[in-house]
C-alpha cells in the first residue's frame, strides 16, 4: 500500500529486493530522527517540561496533514495503528507516519477486524464494532496526550488506580475502562482547551 502514496508527510517507498520469495526487503526512505516514541522517553527521563511548544505543535500538525491525506483518498485509507512508534522523524525533527501492515482501504462503509495496538485504539475497534477514518482520529487524539505528557497512553489512570487488594489496574481493566468511557487519555493543565477535547 504504501508503493502508491505520495504525501511529504508519508515515508516513502525507495524500492524492494529479493533473493526468493522467503527473502524479501523494503527500502523506505531514511528517517534519522528515530520514532516519536524513543523522543518522548528521552523527554521524560529528562524532565522537559509538559505541555505544547512549537516544535511538538508542528509534529502534531504534520501528523494531522498525512491523516487528512488518507482519508482524502478514494476510497479512504484507515491507517489502523497510528501510535508513536509509528511516527518517524527526520534530524529537523520532521514527522512522518508510517507502518502501513495494518491498513485498509475502506471499501464499504465500516470495518470491523480489531487490530492495531490496544492502548491506541478506539472503543469500537476494541469491541470489533463497525468504524471508520474516526478510529484513526481517536488514536491521533491518544498520541497529542503523548506529546503533551511525553507519557505512554493512560500512564496517569494506571498509577491512581488499584483494585480492591490495592494492586494496580491490570491491563485488562484498564481497556474495559477506556471501552466504557470510564477512563480517557489525560493532559497537562498547561494544554490548549482544544487540544484536550480531541483526547
Amino acid at each position: 500500500m504504501t508503493a502508491s502514496m505520495d504525501h511529504p508527510r508519508i515515508v516513502k517507498l525507495i524500492g524492494v529486493s529479493w533473493d526468493s520469495l522467503s527473502d524479501l526487503w523494503v527500502v523506505l526512505e531514511l528517517m534519522n530522527g528515530g520514532d516519536l516514541r524513543t523522543l518522548l522517553n528521552k523527554y521524560e527521563r529528562l524532565q522537559r517540561p509538559a505541555g505544547f511548544d512549537h516544535k511538538k505543535a508542528t509534529i502534531a500538525l504534520q501528523v494531522c496533514h498525512a491523516l487528512t491525506y488518507l482519508h482524502s483518498l478514494m476510497p479512504p485509507v484507515i491507517h489502523r495503528d497510528l501510535k508513536s512508534r509509528n511516527i518517524l522523524l527526520n534530524r529537523a525533527m520532521d514527522a512522518k507516519v508510517t507502518d502501513f501492515g495494518i491498513s485498509r482501504e475502506r471499501l464499504d462503509q465500516t470495518m470491523t477486524a480489531g487490530v492495531g495496538t490496544s492502548l491506541w485504539m478506539a472503543p469500537e475497534v476494541m469491541l470489533g464494532e463497525r468504524y471508520d477514518v474516526k478510529a484513526d482520529m481517536f488514536s491521533f487524539g491518544v498520541v497529542l496526550s503523548e506529546l503533551d505528557n511525553h507519557t505512554l497512553p493512560y500512564t496517569q489512570a494506571k498509577q491512581r488506580s488499584h483494585d480492591n487488594y490495592g494492586r494496580p489496574m491490570t491491563d485488562a481493566s484498564l481497556l474495559q475502562k477506556i471501552t466504557t468511557g470510564d477512563v480517557r487519555v489525560e493532559f497537562s493543565g498547561s494544554s490548549p482547551p482544544s487540544v484536550v477535547e480531541l483526547g
